[in-house]
């Protein structure tokens, strides 16, 4: 299990770093083509929303009816909000299909999370997360292992994530 998840954290480190330099390209092409991108291109984003998901999921600060250099702007944000996602969930992930939660850890304080899930093969896979609390109203997001909800409806999607972020 854990030797699956270092194994894939190069592969990971790419995507994601891909997906930062790509970015404003690819909110580029989408001006031309439409909110998703086409084909595998997809997989730099999120696989269960368009370059507009900020919209539809009431992400503060994306706003609606934005055209020219602002709506360019807002997906080249969205694309670096969720690096890589569609690669971690279709080429790192786990299958959602058949999987169980085989034990869970959940505490408040600090808060974090612990998943230790098992595919329909008996694969066992698992999901740490935790907020780190640090100075200021920040905290450090940190989410390691499989997300333990398939956004996508098919894959747990790879996440490697150490983020601050403000409370």
């Amino acid at each position: 299990m854990i030797y699956r998840y270092l194994a894939y954290l190069p592969a990971n480190l790419i995507f994601v770093a891909l997906s930062y330099l790509l970015s404003p390209a690819l909110a580029g092409l989408s001006m031309l083509s439409g909110p998703r991108l086409p084909g595998v291109l997809q997989w730099f984003s999120t696989l269960d929303a368009d370059l507009d998901g900020g919209i539809s999921q009431r992400v503060k600060g994306y706003t609606p009816n934005l055209t020219g250099w602002s709506l360019w702007w807002q997906r080249t944000c969205w694309i670096c909000r969720n690096p890589a996602h569609g690669w971690q969930s279709a080429l790192l992930g786990m299958p959602a299909f058949g999987t169980i939660i085989a034990q869970q850890w959940i505490s408040e304080d600090p808060k974090q999370q612990f998943y230790l899930m098992q595919t329909a093969r008996g694969v066992r896979f698992f999901c740490f997360k935790r907020d780190q609390p640090l100075i200021g109203g920040f905290y450090l997001k940190i989410w390691l292992g499989w997300v333990n909800k398939p956004y996508d409806g098919r894959n747990h999607h790879y996440a490697f994530q150490i983020a601050p972020k403000r409370r």
